[in-house]
This record gives C-alpha cells, structure tokens and sequence, in this order.
C-alpha cells in the first residue's frame, strides 16, 4: 500500500474509531448486546490487574443484566489466560463490590450455576470436541507434538474443565477471551486464532469489531490498538488505527501555531527565568504529524520519551527517533521532526537562553518528502 494513501487513511481511521462501528464486512453489522459489552471492560481489566476500574466495570456488567453465576465465570475462565493471580485478585474484588451494593439494598440475580459434565465421556475427550468445532478443524501437530502436556492441557482442561461448564454461553467466552488478550503484550498469535473460534461460537465480524471499540471507550487505546492490529490484517482493513503512546508528561493543549502539519500538542514545563536560563516543553504529535523546516539561532535539545518518529536535517538521510533517542541540533541547522505515519510520537524540547535563541520557520515537509521518509 501507498504511504500517501495511508496518511488520508488514518483521518479517515481516526473518524471511524471516535465514531462507533469502524468498517466492517457488509455481512456482519450486528452488535453486541447490553451483557456482552459489559464483558470486555471486565475481561481486560481483569488482565491488566486494574482492579480499582474494574470495580467500576463489575457494577455496570451487574447493571446490565449479567448474573452473579455469569460474572464468576468469567473470572474464573480467565485464569485461563491471564494466570491465577490476575483470576483469584478479580473473584476477592467481585465479592467485594457485591457485599457493597448488599449492603446498598440493591439485589443482584445470582443465575444458573453450571450443570454436571458429561457422564458419557472424559473431559479429554469434551474437550477435543469443543476445541475441534470452535477452531474448524482438528488441532495437532506443530507446537502440540513438540509439547504434548501442553496439548493435553488445552483439551481436557481448558476445552473440556472450562469451556465444557455450560452457564456461560461459548460466544460469551470468546469475548471475554479476546478483551482478555488485547489488554496482554505479545498475544497477537492468539487473538488470531480466537477470531476463528469467535465465528465459530457465533458472533459476527460486527460483533467483533465492536470489541475494538468498547475496548477504546472503556479500557484504553492501547488495548484497542493491539485488537485492531489483527483484526484490520485479518478483515483486510485498509487503515489500522495508529500506535498510540502514554505521555510521561501532560500532553497539553493542540498548538495552534502554522509551524506543524497535522495535530501537535505543547505543554510547557519549565520556563525560563533570572536564575534558570532555559525552558523544557513537552510536545506530542499524533501520527502522521511533523513540524515544518526550521532553523534556530541557538541550541535545541530533543529528550524522546515515547512512540516512534523522525528527524531530518536539510540534505541528510532522516534519522529514527524512539524512547531514550536525544538529539541536540546545533544553532543554524535547517531540519525538521515529528511521528512516523503510523504511530504517535512525543518528546521533551529544551530551549537553552530563550531570550536570544529565536527560530526561523521555512516551507512545510513535503508529502513526497515524508512518505519517502517513512518507506525506508
């Protein structure tokens, strides 16, 4: 894909992900329901271990009409993925937020407790039937041969112990499955899979969608980037959300200046003084966002704190700048730095003896310019 496409692509993203349903296949425009949207802030929180928000996320899934029985499932397949610590913490919190909406007055549906197991069979062999139907196909082979206890866990124990209790529906835990997952580094393979068996327990490529953005309003960005970015390869989407990165300073009001192309936030953070000659300020530019060509008469010092961008001076090859990256331009050096197209990018500018040290602004980066920049 072009970059150039790209760039109009990620306003166009942008719109979508602020909007509600991002794009979709035409099949699939289904939502989820009241009950099944208040499993996903539920399920990421519980793997994130965010249990002061998860409070929070518990009374309203409450609100929505999940059952007491519903909710300790949830937890309780979650450990699952996300280890017994994360599983054991949220279950003490859930008792706590319902002995205090008791104690409130208010009471809460306690639901159908899971019937017995199958007599006829083992949780083996349950469990190679539900994991057969909901991935499509027998699982073997690869990783499964290599390591067989592995297998057999997954089978008889996840497949069969957990997804075999019948008082939480299989669509209701691949939710919880999948919110679980985008809240956790690193679980990319994993998410894919589980798109499979989300279709497979009956939910719609809508439906799924609409987890990427529950998670957004409800969780954060960043637990709905990691969604999306498997989602938009595995829908074939055209414009993937861009990275998003968490400020270490505040991130300040958008600049309003005609120095920048895109959206560029400033927030001043010291400023200079009889006694303190120099002034640092935050600067954060949404993706695709980059200052024009400029030029100082003294020194500028560039402390990178989070996401990815560049910086470039006049006839020389742009440089990568990530978190930990300093630069220190030179007085008189032409150049320019913002985020790389497809992630935010912020840093610390310090401006040494401000009074005397004044800037030069030039032309814009050229879209050319840019987009050759971000293909290297």
């Amino acid at each position: 894909m072009k970059l150039k496409t790209r760039i109009l692509g990620l306003a166009v993203s942008a719109m979508f992900v602020i909007g509600g349903i991002a794009q979709t296949n035409a099949q699939g425009m289904e939502t989820l329901s009241k009950k099944q949207q208040a499993i996903v802030p539920i399920a990421a929180l519980t793997a994130k271990g965010d249990t002061e928000h998860l409070r929070e996320a518990l009374a309203e899934g409450l609100d929505a009409g999940l059952t007491i029985s519903e909710i300790k499932e949830i937890l309780t397949h979650l450990y699952a993925y996300t280890g017994f610590p994360r599983s054991l913490n949220a279950l003490t919190t859930f008792n706590s937020v319902l002995d205090e909406r008791s104690a409130k007055g208010i009471t809460d549906t306690e639901g159908a407790e899971a019937t017995p197991m199958p007599s006829d069979k083992s949780t083996l062999e349950l469990g190679t039937e539900v994991q057969t139907r909901l991935s499509g196909h027998p699982v073997e082979g690869g990783i499964m041969s290599f390591a067989p206890a592995i297998d057999y866990c997954l089978k008889a124990h996840l497949f069969g112990d957990l997804f075999g209790r019948d008082n939480l529906d299989e669509a209701s835990r691949e939710i919880a499955t999948l919110s679980a997952l985008s809240a956790l580094d690193g679980t990319a393979g994993q998410i894919k899979s589980h798109l499979r068996y989300a279709a497979n327990a009956g939910l719609t490529n809508g439906q799924v969608w609409q987890i990427v953005h529950t998670l957004k309003n409800k969780v954060g960005t960043r637990e709905a980037w990691r969604a999306d970015q498997v989602l938009s390869a595995a829908f074939e989407r055209k414009y993937p959300m861009p990275e998003p990165i968490d400020d270490v300073f505040p991130r300040g009001r958008i600049s309003t200046a005609n120095y920048f192309t895109g959206e560029v936030f400033n927030q001043r953070l010291v400023s200079a003084d009889s006694d303190t000659p120099c002034q640092a300020s935050n600067v954060t530019f949404k993706a695709g966002a980059r200052t024009r060509w400029y030029v100082h008469t003294g020194t500028q010092i560039l402390l990178c704190t989070a996401g990815r961008g560049w910086y470039q001076e006049k006839g020389q090859s742009a440089q990568a700048l990530s978190a930990g990256d300093v630069v220190n331009i030179r007085p008189g050096v032409v150049h320019w730095h913002g985020a790389a197209i497809d992630c935010e990018f912020s840093h610390v500018s310090v401006i040494p003896n401000p009074d005397k040290n004044k800037d030069t602004w030039l032309e814009a980066v050229s879209e050319e310019d840019y987009i050759e920049v971000n293909n290297k």
